[in-house]
């Protein structure tokens, strides 16, 4: 699925769209809905927050 998803977000600069990949090697799928148990999921929660205010420009 890691893979997919890296093909899929080298792809989407080619249709105009903003991308950054991250990547949290040793974590399971879906490991960011754990915020209560996982430290990495508490930061790449906030990652995705600060990236999205940027892009919204808030």
């Amino acid at each position: 699925m890691r893979d997919e998803g890296e093909a899929y977000a080298e792809k989407l600069p080619q249709a105009g769209v903003d991308v950054k990949v991250s990547r949290n090697d040793g974590m399971i799928h879906g490991f960011a809905s754990m915020i209560g148990a996982l430290d990495d999921a508490r930061a790449s929660l906030a990652e995705m927050g600060q990236e999205l205010r940027t892009a919204l420009k808030l």
